[in-house]
């Protein structure tokens, strides 16, 4: 856990030596220097770092062997299986895709938080802290599968309809659930208003006191599976899930509320405003919905990395004499969570002991 705490205490000095709010330049120059830290850090791991690396190891050299029959016997989107195919044309050290994927994974999301964040160094921050970047040394495919919905959510800001349509398709060939996150075209569209928090509390009512076995049978019908991890993984982690739902409801009210006052004082109701109010309270559903099947907290994901956005932008809207008092309340808020994860429950992403099999990159580079 103490790499990951200097990991996270290394951003925040370096934007004190940077300045990144001093300059475009400056900026540019600290969300690279995090995030090639970032990748070497994702890149330079051991198989051994992130519950699902083994298996994500074990495939890519199984699929080396079977070739293009790979799409037919391997259970992975084609996507990931064709980008292990061309991998393994370089090199069939599975170094290379751990170095592949943390390339495809950060880059994107570095580049979003430069041009979208209003403040670059709360976001980097929040990243690691919020144990998203953790999370990606885990689950690999939704990782680069949540790069491509930022860069579909760019070009939403952009108005590019097509784009973003385009970009959550290609993100599918990775993880299909990412196809959920098409919603938040028309739910940019539609705004986000009053109204809304009542439908929300409305659908978390039903999953807590209607959340039947009509609705499990619908959702190994759309999830495609038979298992769904209902109450059996929820056991032993109830707690632990409850007290992370209380954080992410906190979350939740603190975006949606002071987005609403940025809205009085003329943020526009729609676009991406819209988007991180509405991300921020299916991130709350869905993590509601996963303490009774865990699957469902699996698709918080997809909405969970926009809170490196949101929270920065709704800090903006608040009063000038409480701006700096909130910030430094999330920032200890977040720090508290991110350790609690760390030494309470290091098993939930198993990334911890961080290691690094420096035999393996050393064959990879030829030395």
């Amino acid at each position: 856990m103490l790499f990951y705490i200097v990991l996270l205490f290394a951003a925040v000095i370096l934007s004190v030596i940077i300045r990144p709010s001093s300059s475009e330049r400056a900026k540019a120059t600290y969300v690279s220097i995090v995030f090639v830290i970032l990748i070497v850090v994702a890149a330079c791991r051991s198989y051994t770092v992130g519950a699902d690396t083994e298996q994500f190891v074990r495939a890519y050299r199984r699929i080396d062997i079977e070739g293009v029959y790979a799409f037919q016997i391997e259970r992975y989107e084609p996507g990931f299986t064709a980008l292990c195919l061309l991998l393994n044309q370089i090199s069939s050290n599975y170094q290379m895709l751990l170095f592949a994927t943390a390339v495809i994974t950060y880059v994107p999301i570095g580049y979003v938080i430069y041009r979208l964040s209003e403040n670059v160094t709360l976001s980097c921050y929040l990243f690691i802290a919020l144990n998203i970047f953790t999370s990606y040394l885990n689950v690999m495919r939704q990782g680069m599968c949540i790069a491509l919905v930022m860069l579909a959510f760019l070009c939403l800001v952009k108005r590019k309809d097509i784009g973003f349509v385009l970009c959550i398709l290609a993100s599918s060939l990775f993880h299909v659930y990412s196809l959920i996150t098409l919603v938040l075209l028309p739910l940019s569209e539609l705004g986000f208003r009053a109204r809304h928090l009542l439908i929300y509390a409305i659908a978390a009512i039903v999953v807590i006191f209607a959340f039947n076995d009509i609705v499990m049978n619908a959702a190994r019908f759309v999830l495609g599976r038979d298992e769904v991890y209902r109450s059996m993984y929820m056991s032993s982690n109830y707690f632990g899930a409850l007290i992370q739902l209380a954080f992410i409801a906190f979350i939740a009210l603190f975006v949606v509320n002071y987005l609403e006052i940025g809205k009085k004082k003329g943020l526009p109701a729609k676009g991406s405003v819209a988007v991180y109010q509405h991300a921020v309270m299916l991130w709350l559903l869905f993590q509601l919905t996963g303490m009774q099947a865990e699957i469902f907290g699996r698709l918080g994901y997809y909405f969970e990395i926009f809170t490196i956005l949101s929270i920065p932008c709704a800090l903006k809207f608040a009063e000038s004499k409480e701006r700096n008092l909130l910030s430094v309340m999330i920032c200890s808020i977040v720090l508290a969570y991110f350790l609690v994860v760390g030494f309470t429950r290091p098993e939930w992403q198993g990334v911890i002991p961080y290691a690094i099999d420096f035999s393996n990159i050393e064959a990879l580079l030829g030395v």
